[in-house]
């Protein structure tokens, strides 16, 4: 199923899977874009984007999952997902079968014409997360995040019958919310222009999903009592062409505790509605909103139709477009250490995503994700799950010293305090000559990532004057 990967020399890197086909909102109104030859690709040494800052990315990767060849049996866990996730099997992040229509939600339909996404190629390059999250007063309904809830099935909208797409689910039990996660196992990103197709699934579109493994039985360690938070929850209407309230998609750049960039949908929002924010957003002593570090937008186009989000990480300044117009930019505490890409769909009950009601399934579509990007020098000594992502008005006093202490010796810009980006006053004193100070010296100058060499790139190729990830790439 991966069709193939093309190296760019020392410089430049991609990665294609699928065939490409249209990526226009359903049902297509135009024949599908002839792709662009790779041999053409295949020249260019670096990229640019399109605006009024180009950036300059050393690499390039597609993930299409326009026309991905669907298995015809139940997926089994692959032999890279065992090595990748030793103790998945014992993880309560297995959810329970979803052999239920919903609730007024999508009509789910069992299909073999389906894939999970464990056992296709892409989890060669992105994790799906099993962590789960107990209840809070913050956050009042538990949240297990489940491999389950992410899969690739048959875009029954397209005129191609080959047409697929990618599949993030939540579903709202009893006692908790069964929620979805990925992430990239490249983790040291440091700048990128990041395009990701998809939309948010009304109630009336049916959705095709996987046949439930019988080997894998679903663990559930949370207690069985109920936690539901919304009264009458069982009955509250669902707005024509919207999915339920109550969940929140995620789109960003991540590193822990509050390094990051978001596109943020909330389905309890209009159609139309998005929230872009640099982290942190909220001043837990004054318990309110930090100007000018978040923004809520009004599109032109609802989200609920195919649509493409940007996200440009540089390096004094974070923007974001949605179908190549720009809708805000921040110099606010843009990311300065290196990060991973995640994509989510949550529900947790609290203030930010509220609560779905009982057997609601929502349900977030992706054509494609596109992103040229730098890394840093040597990657990251250690980073741990994005676990504790999720949530808006959390006071930063609850994080724990030992979560971010390392944070501090791996940022590359060390006179700024990680968790509040205030000035951090400097230590007295100097290192110690020899070895005795070399961990001193380490401190104090962090080494800081690569810079790309401009001269080394003798052809620079603008992605956005390509249209590599709506065009494709052809043989």
């Amino acid at each position: 199923m991966k069709q193939g990967a093309l190296s760019l020399g020392i410089l430049g890197t991609y990665v294609f899977f699928g065939t490409i086909v249209s990526s226009s909102p359903s049902p297509p109104v135009s024949p599908p874009t002839k792709p662009f030859p790779r041999k053409d690709l295949e020249r260019c040494d670096c990229f640019t984007v399109s605006g009024p800052d180009p950036g300059y990315f050393q690499h390039y990767k597609l993930w299409d999952f326009r026309a991905v060849p669907l298995g015809s049996s139940p997926g089994q866990l692959s032999d890279a997902d065992d090595e990748a996730d030793k103790d998945d099997l014992s993880s309560p992040g297995w959810d329970k079968g979803h052999d239920s229509k919903g609730h007024d939600g999508n009509k789910q339909e069992i299909h073999l014409d389906t894939l999970w996404f464990f056992d296709s190629p892409f989890n060669e390059d992105w994790k799906i997360q099993q962590w789960e999250r107990p209840r809070s007063s913050n956050a009042p309904v538990d949240m297990i995040n489940s491999k389950r809830n992410v899969f690739i099935t048959k875009n029954r909208g397209q005129r191609d019958p080959h047409a697929t797409f990618l599949v993030l689910r939540t579903i709202r039990h009893d006692n908790y919310s069964s929620t979805a996660e990925i992430e990239t196992r490249m983790r040291n990103i440091y700048r990128c222009s990041i395009r990701v197709r998809f939309r948010i699934l009304p109630t009336d579109v049916p959705v095709l999903y996987p046949m439930e493994s019988p080997l894998h039985q679903p663990r559930n360690s949370i207690s069985p009592s109920k936690n539901s938070t919304v009264p009458g929850n069982l009955t509250a209407p669902v707005e024509a062409g919207k999915p339920p309230s109550g969940a929140c998609v995620g789109i960003f750049t991540y590193r822990p505790p509050n390094c990051e960039s978001d596109i943020e949908i909330l389905t309890s929002d209009p159609s139309y509605r998005v929230r872009y924010a640099n982290q942190p957003d909220y001043d837990p002593e004054t318990d309110g909103m930090i100007p000018g570090a978040s923004t809520v937008a009004d599109l032109d186009v609802p989200w609920t139709n195919w649509s493409t989000h940007r996200l440009d990480w540089l390096s004094e300044v974070s923007r974001w477009w949605v179908n190549d117009k720009p809708q805000e930019a921040k110099t606010y505490r843009v990311p300065n250490m290196e990060s991973r890409l995640v994509i989510n769909l949550w529900s947790d009950g609290g203030a930010w995503t509220g609560d779905m009601r009982l057997g609601d399934s929502i349900y977030l579509g992706i054509e494609y994700i596109e992103m040229a990007y730098n890394r840093s020098s040597d990657g990251s000594k250690y980073i741990p799950s994005s676990q504790q992502h999720g949530g808006h008005r959390q006071s930063l006093l609850n994080v724990a010293t030992s979560e971010f202490a390392y944070i501090w010796e791996e940022s590359w810009m060390p006179e700024i305090d990680p968790l509040t980006g205030l000035k951090k006053k400097k230590k007295q004193g100097k290192c110690k000559k020899g070895k005795k100070g070399r961990k001193c010296r380490k401190k104090q100058h962090p080494q800081k990532p690569e810079k790309p060499i401009e001269s080394h790139c003798n052809r620079v190729c603008n992605i956005d004057e390509l249209h590599l990830g709506s065009r494709g790439v052809g043989g």
